[in-house]
């Protein structure tokens, strides 16, 4: 019987609900089987987080053997990757690496050497694996062109576990406003003071997360609500008829360092709004639009000025239509479907 080991990470709680994305995935993998390898918390004194590394590779060597899998989800220490590299040859398990970011990619200009030279660098990283999970399609891609050879497994989108009672209701648009959520950490969305500029008298564009910059400064079509711990986000998005994902510098098109990485990465808003049973524009460009055109669950455009025209032409029975396969993804992602039959193809 195949075991399965991943590696403990450290998580912080945080109202941007980075940290719940990850715990989901710890929670999807665990209840599938998978066993946990200790580690030393953030808050251990110096002696224990010296111990860390050594006892990772004691617990694997003495754990893990052929056959056997280990997980590790990137980013990742450096040297824990490495180690583990080594002891898969001495072992025989099989190394898998759940790809959840590369910072490499996250701000730098692609053309430049020394941000190919960072790619590389972290690619190889993940790339010691002899399975990837990669977000999407776009991130496959590149791992290729980079020299990945590993066995892919594409996750496709995040998961966001919710209970029955975390769930937001439904509610029918009528002849009023349009309400588009948008959540996460807001400091870093410099397009949001942008928003003005977007076509559509009837469009509120409805805000969640943390910010230090002063919220007096957002556009008049903008509705800041505050920060909310992520469980219990769904239900305060109750009301909102879309989610957005959309990053970067502008209104026009995703663009700047942040814009360009939803090429790549599965932004874990788009999990939020989905699991909520809210359908979502996203990006035509980015990595999630082939995911929400499969499902049915949105639209995916060039610019924000496209949202009032496809609201404008829009029907009741289409919109209903919208609803009914945004709730059917629900269901796939307030569970862990993505990630379990990511999981299940492992073996």
């Amino acid at each position: 019987m195949n075991r399965v080991y991943m590696l403990n990470q450290k998580i912080d709680r945080a109202y941007n609900a980075a940290g719940k994305a990850m715990q989901d995935v710890f929670s999807v993998f665990g209840r599938l089987g998978m066993k946990i390898i200790p580690g030393f918390s953030k808050d251990a004194g110096k002696l224990f987080k010296a111990l860390d590394i050594p006892f990772m590779a004691c617990y694997v060597f003495f754990k893990a053997g052929k056959g056997d899998f280990v997980i590790y989800s990137y980013p990742e220490n450096h040297i824990k990757i490495k180690l583990l590299g080594k002891l898969k040859k001495v072992k025989g398990f099989k190394l898998v690496c759940f790809v959840n970011d590369l910072n490499s990619i996250r701000y730098g200009n692609f053309e430049d050497e020394s941000v190919k030279a960072g790619i590389r660098e972290e690619l190889s990283l993940v790339g010691c694996a002899d399975i990837v999970m990669p977000p999407n399609n776009n991130s496959e891609k590149l791992l290729r062109e980079y020299g990945v050879t590993s066995r892919m497994i594409l996750v496709g989108a995040w998961d966001y576990l919710l209970s029955d009672n975390q769930t937001a209701p439904y509610v029918k648009h009528t002849d009023g406003k349009w309400k588009l959520a948008f959540a996460g950490n807001l400091d870093k969305s410099a397009f949001l003071f942008e928003l003005g500029k977007v076509k559509g008298d009837d469009l509120s564009f409805e805000l969640w997360g943390s910010i230090t910059k002063d919220t007096n400064e957002l556009p008049c079509n903008c509705v800041y609500h505050g920060a909310v711990a992520p469980e219990e986000l769904p239900r305060s998005l109750a009301g909102c008829h879309f989610g957005l994902v959309w990053d970067g510098i502008s209104v026009n098109t995703c663009e700047g360092g942040l814009g360009v990485y939803l090429r790549y990465n599965n932004s874990h808003k788009c999990g939020l709004y989905l699991a909520s049973g809210i359908p979502v524009f996203v990006w035509k460009q980015s990595g999630l639009a082939h995911f929400v055109a499969e499902h049915g669950c949105g639209y995916a455009i060039e610019s924000l000025d496209e949202i009032d025209g496809i609201l404008n032409g829009m029907s009741d029975s289409e919109y209903e239509k919208l609803i009914e396969n945004t709730e059917k993804t629900a269901q796939i992602l307030r569970r862990g479907g993505l990630l379990e039959s990511a999981y299940r193809k492992m073996f």
